[in-house]
C-alpha cells in the first residue's frame, strides 16, 4: 500500500484531499499527474500545497474488508494540520461486499466526518457526495449496487447539512455525462479527473475569497 508523504513544514495554505479510488487515480495513466488532486495543486498554484489521501478500494463500514479507519489517512491528516479537507468518500460501500445497511454506513460517514472536524488545525471541509455509477454488474466484475448508491448519497446529504458543510452534489451534476467515465464505467477517465479539479478549485477559491 503506498503511503502518501505529507509536507508538514510548508508555510502556505494546505489541502487534503481525502478519499478511495475516485482521488487516488486509478485507471489513470499517470495518476501523479492526472489524478484530480494533482490537477487541483497546479490549478492553485504555488502558495498552496495538496496531498492525495486517496486510498484504493476503500470504504467506510466499519465491516468493509479495506476499511478507511483502519488505514494511516487520519494519523496523516493530524500530522499535515490542514487548512482545506476534501472529501470523496462512499463509493465503495455500495458495493454489496462492503454495504451492511443503512444505520451502519450512516455511523460511518458520521465519525468520518467528525474525525475532521476535531483536527486540531480545524479545517474547512468541503465534501462531495458520492458521483454517479454506470458499472453493469452483469456484466463487470464488481458486484456493485445502485440501489446502495442512492442510500448512501442521501444520508451523506442530510449529515453534511445537519453539519452545514458545503457540498457539491456529484451524484447529481455526473447524470450523462458518461464521458467523463474511463472504461469501466464507475471510475473517471482524465477527463472526468479535470472537472473534479475544476469542480473543486471553485469552492475552495470561493472560501478565499471570503477570507480576504
Amino acid at each position: 500500500m503506498r503511503i502518501p508523504c505529507v509536507n508538514v513544514n510548508f508555510e502556505g495554505i494546505k489541502v487534503a484531499c481525502v478519499g478511495d479510488s475516485l482521488t487516488y487515480g486509478t485507471t489513470l495513466l499517470n495518476r501523479k499527474v492526472e489524478s484530480y488532486p494533482a490537477r487541483l495543486a497546479k490549478l492553485l498554484g504555488k502558495n498552496f500545497d495538496v496531498v492525495n489521501l486517496g486510498f484504493a478500494g476503500c470504504a467506510l463500514n466499519r465491516h468493509s474488508a479495506k476499511c478507511y479507519f483502519n488505514l494511516p489517512a487520519l494519523s496523516l491528516l493530524e500530522q499535515y494540520s490542514p487548512n482545506y479537507v476534501i472529501i470523496l468518500l462512499g463509493t465503495n460501500d455500495a458495493r454489496q461486499k462492503n454495504f451492511t445497511n443503512e444505520a451502519d454506513f450512516s455511523n460511518a460517514y458520521g465519525s468520518i466526518i467528525n474525525s475532521i472536524i476535531n483536527l486540531k488545525s480545524k479545517p474547512q471541509i468541503i465534501a462531495m457526495t458520492s458521483p454517479m455509477a454506470y458499472v453493469d454488474t452483469n456484466l463487470r466484475e464488481f458486484d456493485f449496487s445502485h440501489e446502495n448508491l442512492l442510500k448512501i448519497v442521501k444520508i451523506q446529504k442530510e449529515i453534511l447539512s445537519e453539519y452545514q458543510i458545503p457540498y457539491i452534489d456529484l451524484y447529481n451534476i455526473t447524470q450523462g455525462k458518461t464521458s467523463l467515465y474511463s472504461e469501466d464505467m464507475l471510475h473517471f477517465n482524465s477527463k472526468g479527473a479535470k472537472f473534479l479539479a475544476f469542480k473543486t478549485y471553485s469552492a475552495v477559491k470561493e472560501f478565499e475569497s471570503r477570507e480576504k
